[in-house]
């Protein structure tokens, strides 16, 4: 693998060793924890990184796990806090952050940062190739844009050694973007660190485009905590499956418009009480994910939730006035749900900047506003926005069409190698620009 990386270095493109090396990373489970996956798989994931890294020529700049005190902060979503607090010494040393650069250090007004993540969904799928495509788990999200990202870094540097001392390049590799991880113990806490750059490439799947605005997303969770009963007096307990799936379809008919009007996106997701054919479940939660544009938007949602469960109340109680076996529903109504957030107040991305644009353009990336389409996505690039940045998502393939987060997912060899040639365009684009 070593000869094969140094004989195509320069070219730009994905040469056949970097695809070994994608191919050995994606080989690793790293399925997030939060999706069931193992405590230790980022760490694995972040050694094979670090040794292709290294070969390429990067040193490294950081390896290194989370602080527990980052999950003491308001905003870590409650899964996160659930996973760690299973084995906090185990989580937190599987969950590492790895920061590699070309160049000797330099101000942040002169780096340059990629940043991709190495934690996946669920299930893992081991990689396999079918002429120029790839298969498997990381292939497009996140693994596939990562590696040749680092290989068009590579490339521009073995090309004019002279970018050394003019700029430096950072790639971030990071945990914690899966299962609802938004980057709070991940990307956050390397931007917190100072790992931060005029310009910030977040290597998602866009199209070999680049997008300035992301959505962040809140998960509310309704929960029904009442008695039990079965089949043979229904009438005695409270039934949580009548109640909550009344309002999965109240909130898809009445919070749906309202956030869709907004720019925003809702998911009636998971509800659950039970399996049983003979039984009341008096107890359930139902999952709502709501994906925002703008925190304003988020609190008026946040507003408009309370006010539509009490309204749904009314409702509900309108309609079951008749019906013995929800009587006792109705009437406690108030006593036995509850809504609480798994997540709430993240930040949302939303920024623009000429200069920057402009050098992504000479790489070859054009803008594609995504917030004004309603193609935005969530990822952990929210953390990043400050003084003197602009950041972006921009990386080959597509979510949907490349079928991330599906058991199907894959990325065309072709995408990977124009992405790595324009990656190793925008280093000397940015360099330009920086003298």
């Amino acid at each position: 693998m070593a000869e094969t990386a140094r004989t195509t270095r320069t070219h730009g493109g994905l040469g056949a060793g970097d695809l070994e090396w994608l191919t050995e990373l994606m080989a690793v489970d790293s399925v997030s924890p939060l999706e069931g996956g193992p405590m230790d798989g980022a760490a694995r994931a972040q050694q094979v990184f670090l040794a292709g890294a290294v070969e390429r020529g990067f040193r490294t700049a950081l390896h290194r796990a989370p602080a527990p005190e980052l999950l003491d902060r308001p905003e870590v979503p409650a899964p996160v806090r659930e996973a760690a607090a299973r084995d906090l010494p185990a989580f937190l040393a599987g969950q590492p952050s790895v920061v590699v650069a070309h160049g000797s250090p330099q101000p942040q007004e002169r780096r340059l940062v990629v940043n991709f993540h190495v934690d996946t969904v669920g299930p893992h799928v081991p990689p396999r190739l079918d002429g120029r495509i790839l298969y498997g788990r990381g292939a497009v999200d996140d693994k596939g844009p990562g590696v040749a990202a680092a290989a068009g870094v590579a490339a521009a540097f073995a090309q004019d050694p002279g970018l050394d001392g003019r700029i430096e390049v950072q790639i971030a590799s990071v945990p914690g973007e899966e299962g609802g991880a938004m980057g709070t113990y991940g990307t956050r806490a390397l931007v917190d660190a100072g790992f931060t750059g005029r310009l910030m490439v977040f290597a998602e799947p866009t199209g070999n485009t680049f997008m300035d605005g992301c959505t962040a997303a809140m998960t509310p969770r309704i929960t029904v905590l009442g008695q039990d009963s079965t089949d043979d007096h229904p009438a005695d307990g409270h039934n949580a499956t009548v109640l909550l799936g009344f309002l999965a379809d109240f909130l898809a008919r009445r919070l749906g418009p309202l956030a869709h009007g907004m720019g925003a996106k809702l998911c009636v997701s998971g509800l659950h009480t039970g399996t049983a054919h003979n039984r009341v479940y008096g107890g359930g939660q139902l999952l709502l994910n709501i994906a925002y544009p703008a925190t304003e938007q988020a609190e008026l949602l946040a507003a408009s939730l309370e006010v539509l469960i009490e309204e749904a109340r009314t409702e509900f109680a309108h309609l079951h006035a008749h019906d013995p076996f929800s009587r006792r529903t109705v009437k406690d109504w108030r006593r036995i749900v509850r809504l609480d957030w798994l997540k709430q107040g993240l930040p949302t991305l939303n920024n623009r900047d000429a200069e920057a644009e402009l050098v992504l353009n000479e790489a070859g990336f054009l803008r594609h506003d995504g917030l004004a389409d309603g193609s935005a996505f969530t990822c952990d690039a929210i953390w990043a926005p400050g003084p003197g940045r602009y950041v972006v998502a921009c990386g080959p393939g597509q979510l949907d069409a490349n079928g991330a987060h599906t058991d199907n997912e894959f990325v065309h060899l072709d995408d990977l190698d124009t992405y790595a040639r324009r990656i190793k365009e925008l280093v000397h684009a940015f360099a330009a620009h920086a003298a």
